[in-house]
């Protein structure tokens, strides 16, 4: 049975690598991503002046261009929110709690611009209603008066941070293992044996 041991170069590299671990990685950094992403859509989303979304749109009278941002704020939303649920820790459960409340507490506006929260936290986007959206009820759901949007982006400032830490646990942990199990055979010297 030793012989399906991984031994030397390839017990070295592969200490402290489980599925899990791998799991988690790819759920931190798609919680970072997703977190980064949304972020960004939300700074677009609430820029003042005159070259913000909502100046151009009361120029030109097309809404294109927010309800674009809108659609991709709402998926960068639920990548994250899906990235949340498949950590599984108590901290990433309460991110989605707060984001959870913070859907609810903007409902109202949300809805008039054909946005809705799902039973699992998502959001869902009726496009008819948000291209049917009048530019004031856009704004306010959606613009830098509204509440959601900015508190929506503050989470994401902490959810992103937390990822963060994650991964670098994940890594240290692993770096822990990998110095644990190095010469695990009695002998620190026999590393390609």
């Amino acid at each position: 049975m030793s012989y399906l041991q991984p031994t030397g170069a390839d017990r070295f590299l592969n200490a402290g690598k489980t599925n899990q671990s791998g799991a988690s990685q790819a759920v931190y950094q798609n919680m970072k991503k997703y977190a980064g992403e949304l972020q960004y859509t939300a700074s677009e989303l609430t820029k003042t002046g005159d070259d913000s979304l909502f100046a151009k749109a009361k120029e030109s009278g097309d809404t294109t261009g927010i309800v674009k941002q809108v659609k991709e704020f709402v998926d960068n939303y639920n990548g994250m929110v899906r990235s949340l649920k498949s950590s599984g820790s108590r901290t990433d459960q309460s991110y989605l709690n707060q984001l959870s409340a913070n859907a609810m507490m903007c409902r109202s506006a949300l809805q008039a611009t054909g946005v809705t929260q799902n039973a699992d936290g998502t959001l869902s986007v009726n496009d008819k209603a948000l291209k049917g959206a009048t530019l004031e009820q856009l704004e306010k759901a959606w613009g830098s008066e509204g509440t959601f949007v900015k508190k929506t982006s503050a989470a994401a400032v902490n959810v992103q941070e937390n990822a963060v830490s994650g991964m670098n646990n994940l890594i240290n942990n692993t770096y822990s293992s990998l110095l644990k199990n190095f010469g695990s055979r009695g002998n620190y010297f026999n590393f390609f044996s």
